[in-house]
């Protein structure tokens, strides 16, 4: 049956994308074609889509990649990882589809990641990765500009697997033990020799989820921000799945449906396919710095400085590696060898604001504001701009007593940043030294809005109602920040 299921999608992929012809990769059953490099508009026409996520429509410019034939299979999971079956639950019980050739689910993104860095060990021409969010639908598309590929929703039975429920089934009715997935390549493929973009399981992309468009990148490069205050924190940890699945109705399998899930988490609608390029090593160390990032997310430090050292082994000019290992080697409380790096990272350029801006965040955690506030000075110089830099020197301000350039700095982070309630939060405490009660108040509020379960906020505004002498609203946030876990 693997065989032919092969020679099958061998044959269609070739017949179907203008002779295309599908490449093996380096496991068993693993097939890639080429995608040519274009422009497309990604997202939707708020007009014709209740999904408030797809906007703005933007021009995206791609460059050519190689993309899977079909999802990553549980054939493939077991030859590379050699998986206890006890380890993933569902998986291998049958559930949703048991099989060599049934798509692996219920892997998070950090699962993914461990998969393709052993992939990676395996082959030194090409480099394996998850597909940006935008390589992902301009792949999906087929050149297409429609809600599917295939054009008319009512073909969907010959390219997709999604929910189909009958009339007053409810979901539990609908999918019983035995249901669910299919294997792979057992639907028609899209114009290039792709299975089941739409539908079968979800996909996960490389990228952090952003709430719009307004962010991605114009190149079509996945958006890695990685956290800080100028960022929502939501933005930043939850990563992009794309493509709907059997567990989703038709509508979410649209080639600009999207959806996120935090990286540490798993669902039975949930795989992922690969991308490759041919490996450089300037290529591979970028792969190897964001793994370095993301570690972020996993609070695992010693990973993160092992991942930013081997991307420096492969491209030692690389100045945004030198300058997270010396943040995380700070962290791990090798301060000497943080600046070591940051010291190095100058060396190379003596313009660049994000080494000045770390160098400022040590010494600000060191209680050293008066070193920080004169290398975010610094930042700003370079770049008025940089992202989050006006939170940090506000809060720089606030410390050292500067009350009029906290709030000033701290109102034009908010500017930059409406949606950050940490941002509120520190020009609250500032309006408060300041005795401007009212103010505080109101920016407490503002903070506890954008998060409802911030205890600090809670705990500062009943501080402040106290000190105004309303005693009832005081009580009432006193009491709501000793459930949230703060006390005075």
């Amino acid at each position: 049956m693997k065989t032919l299921i092969i020679i099958l999608m061998i044959c269609m992929a070739a017949q179907g994308s203008d002779s295309n012809e599908a490449s093996e990769g380096p496991l068993d059953g693993m097939y890639f074609v080429s995608i040519p490099a274009g422009d497309f508009l990604i997202g939707s026409d708020i007009s014709s889509s209740e999904c408030f996520n797809e906007v703005p429509q933007r021009l995206i410019q791609i460059d050519s990649f190689e993309i899977m034939t079909t999802e990553v299979t549980q054939g493939m999971w077991k030859e590379l990882m050699s998986s206890d079956e006890s380890s993933i639950p569902f998986l291998w019980t049958g559930l949703c589809g048991r099989g060599s050739n049934y798509p692996v689910y219920a892997v998070s993104w950090f699962d993914c990641r461990r998969f393709i860095d052993r992939l990676n060990g395996l082959d030194s021409s090409y480099i394996y990765r998850l597909p940006g969010e935008a390589e992902w639908e301009y792949a999906c598309r087929s050149g297409s500009d429609t809600d599917f590929f295939w054009g008319d929703s009512d073909q969907a039975g010959r390219y997709c697997c999604h929910r189909t429920p009958e009339p007053d089934q409810t979901l539990t009715e609908t999918r019983t033990i035995g249901s669910g997935t299919r294997e792979v390549a057992s639907l028609e493929p899209d114009s290039r020799g792709l299975f089941d973009m739409a539908g079968n399981v979800s996909e996960w992309c490389f990228d952090r989820y952003a709430s719009d468009y307004n962010y991605l990148p114009a190149d079509g490069s996945p958006f890695l921000y990685p956290c800080n205050d100028q960022w929502p924190h939501a933005m930043n940890f939850r990563r992009v799945h794309r493509g709907g699945s059997w567990l989703t109705s038709l509508n979410q399998c649209r080639s600009g449906s999207r959806n996120s899930m935090s990286p540490d988490l798993w669902a039975t609608c949930i795989g992922f396919r690969l991308v490759r390029v041919p490996r450089t090593s300037e290529d591979y160390a970028v792969l190897l710095f964001h793994a370095g990032v993301d570690s972020i997310d996993a609070d695992s430090e010693m990973e993160a400085i092992e991942l930013f050292t081997r991307a420096l082994k492969l491209n030692p000019t690389m100045i945004d590696a030198l300058i997270y290992r010396g943040l995380f080697r700070q962290g791990n409380g090798q301060t000497e060898l943080a600046f070591s790096d940051f010291y190095e990272a100058l060396e190379l350029d003596p313009d660049n604001a994000g080494t000045y801006q770390m160098m400022g965040v040590v010494f600000a955690d060191e209680g050293k504001n008066q070193q920080s506030l004169k290398l975010f000075n610094r930042v700003v110089e370079l770049d008025p701009d940089y992202p989050g830099i006006y939170f940090q020197r506000g809060l720089a301000h606030v410390f050292l007593g500067n009350i009029s350039e906290a709030i000033s700095d701290l109102t034009r982070a908010i500017i930059y940043n409406p949606g950050s309630p940490t941002a509120y939060y520190a020009r609250g405490s500032a309006y408060a030294i300041n005795e401007q009660y009212n103010r505080a108040i109101e920016d407490m509020s503002l903070a506890i809005d954008r998060n409802s379960v911030y205890g600090e906020a809670y705990m500062a505004r009943s501080l402040i109602n106290h000190e105004l002498g309303n005693l009832e609203q005081a009580e009432s946030d006193r009491v709501r920040a000793a459930q949230l876990g703060i006390y005075e």
